[in-house]
């Protein structure tokens, strides 16, 4: 089989060049598709394809090869659904070279208005922005789009999820009949393509295959108590070392609730959302992209735009709102080719909607378990066994960095003590709480057992990375100490109502009306009676938590 190059696309030498220096190697299919499509004719064209398969390339790269040179007005306009979107594409598109003096200018709201007048002042070729903050540069008549040649909807699904439907058709008004129109979109709703039909005449339909990216993900679901939901999210965390994800949270405030927990128990993490102002959201992102936080909590509107290829996990603390929220939110991970876990954390007053989520999204979702604590020092353990052992198999003993801490370690050692004794209580001094569970890890392990084994029956044999089918309770650990945990094979879906069909109204409040809200108000019109967690309110929850682990302690005393 043929691979496909940039050379074969009709791709400029310049512009492979650049390509290449950012490490693009091969095109992707989209881009296959769409490019040879743009730079051979003059349709209108539809793509379709999920987030992070290199649409930006598939309408950046034919647009700056096919501007040639200035000429003192706009040549392209690019909506996207949010600032983080508007910057990345900008900056990405700026990446792949052109003419010189190309000038390609970001407009956005949250940033003041008179830099980005500044900046289109100095003569724009290609705009790059969120609708909202273009109708206001055009009603300020600072923005001309009637010479353009290029017009294009990115992510246009999540605008239309944004309600920036109608300022979509306002912009066009505004523009030159004889552009090029171009429409991206992970989903094809009808007022999508109805304002293809409208807008666009007669336009040729790319798309990607999705099963190949979505196959990447694995999909799980974890049962757990609403007083511990917390606790679970930090099993999550804790159950792969190498964690780097992003946190969904329904609500500006549980985001920082859940942040602020996360930081004092020592996560390296940070939050953004609708509140965070915008210089402070770009450098926590610019944190979060180079690794120097592995946790991101956010919010949906705020999290749409984040593209980093790199991510292990999506955790949804909070349910979304709706199956296409869910796509989105899981498309986070398991993209460019690597794979990717998505979690999703349930409360008892989430099981129904979920399932609805779920069979709507045609997603196929294992019911799994959390490790218990000790299966979770054990990886903790492994972990830092396999980065001791390969920094002592390096170069760095030998080097003249090492001396100082090999003369300290010289003067441990003595007759009375042995390197063992020695390692054994540096390991106690410096990682004590980090490879040994914490000594209300075994109550918090009891009360997770509390919640109902069978919900649904079992209608799957796969096993995965969170666990295999062996069993209905916990998974059992293997020789080396991993665990096999988790109810895998079974599937979210319609069944039996959980805790002997009471309902319960416990978990957050998100959008979907669920719950409490996270600053521990109690929900009114709650359900009575029953015993389980999810049926006390919000405060009681947590109070119930603590006390038993206080009660526990008493006991043992």
């Amino acid at each position: 089989m043929t691979t496909t190059t940039f050379n074969d696309l009709g791709i400029s030498d310049d512009i492979i060049q650049s390509l290449l220096l950012k490490g693009y190697e091969y095109p992707t299919p989209i881009q296959i598709q769409t490019i040879p499509l743009f730079l051979s004719g003059d349709s209108n064209i539809i793509g379709q394809a999920q987030t992070g398969t290199g649409k930006t390339a598939a309408f950046g790269v034919p647009i700056i090869q096919n501007i040639t040179k200035k000429t003192g007005h706009v040549q392209a306009i690019i909506l996207t659904p949010t600032r983080e979107l508007t910057i990345q594409v900008c900056d990405e598109m700026s990446s792949f070279g052109g003419i010189k003096d190309l000038n390609i200018v970001p407009v956005f709201g949250g940033q003041p208005v008179p830099i980005q007048l500044k900046a289109l002042s100095k003569g724009a070729d290609i705009v790059v922005g969120t609708p909202g903050r273009v109708i206001d540069l055009i009603h300020r008549k600072r923005l001309d789009l009637s010479h353009i040649s290029y017009f294009v909807l990115d992510e246009a699904d999540e605008m239309l999820n944004m309600g920036f439907i109608d300022d979509i058709k306002e912009i066009i008004q505004h523009t030159n009949d004889d552009k090029r129109m171009l429409c991206f979109s992970a989903t094809m709703p009808k007022p999508i393509l109805g304002i293809a039909k409208k807008y666009m005449g007669q336009y040729e339909m790319v798309s990607v295959e999705q099963i190949t990216e979505g196959a990447l993900t694995e999909q799980l679901s974890i049962d757990v108590p609403t007083a511990l939901k917390f606790e679970a999210l930090c099993r999550v965390i804790d159950s792969d070392p190498d964690f780097y994800g992003l946190v969904f949270c329904a609500r500006k405030d549980t985001s920082d609730e859940v942040v602020q927990k996360l930081e004092e128990r020592g996560y390296d993490a940070d939050v953004i959302h609708g509140d965070i102002l915008q210089e402070q959201r770009l450098r926590i992102m610019e944190r979060f992209k180079k690794q120097k936080l592995n946790i991101l909590v956010a919010t949906d509107v705020a999290a749409r735009g984040i593209d980093v290829n790199e991510l292990t996990h999506v955790v949804n603390y909070d349910i979304p709102q709706d199956p296409e929220s869910y796509t989105h939110r899981i498309g986070r991970t398991g993209r460019a080719g690597k794979k990717g876990i998505a979690v999703t954390l349930l409360t008892p007053a989430d099981f129904r909607k979920f399932a609805f989520i779920k069979k709507l999204a045609n997603a196929d979702v294992r019911r799994v378990d959390l490790p218990d604590a000790d299966q979770v020092a054990s990886m903790k353990r492994e972990k830092l066994h396999h980065d001791l052992s390969h920094l002592v198999q390096s170069d760095f003993i030998h080097t003249e960095a090492a001396e100082p801490f090999l003369d300290f370690a010289e003067s441990l050692v003595t007759e009375d003590r042995t390197a063992e004794d020695v390692i054994a209580c540096l390991l106690k001094r410096v990682y004590e709480n980090r490879i040994l569970p914490r000594a209300d890890d075994k109550i918090i392990d009891e009360m997770f057992a509390q919640m109902p084994k069978k919900r649904f029956e079992s209608d799957s044999g796969r096993s995965g990375r969170y666990g295999s089918n062996n069993d209905g309770g916990r998974g059992r650990k293997s020789d080396s100490g991993k665990s096999d945990f988790g109810r895998s094979g079974k599937k979210e879906g319609g069944g039996k109502k959980s805790d002997g069909g009471r309902k319960s109204d416990g978990g957050r409040k998100s959008d979907g009306g669920h719950g409490h809200d996270s600053r521990g108000g109690p929900k009114k019109g709650g359900s009575k009676g029953g015993k389980g967690y999810g049926n006390k309110s919000p405060s009681s929850n947590k109070d119930y938590a603590m006390n038993r682990i206080e009660n526990k302690k008493g006991k043992r005393a």
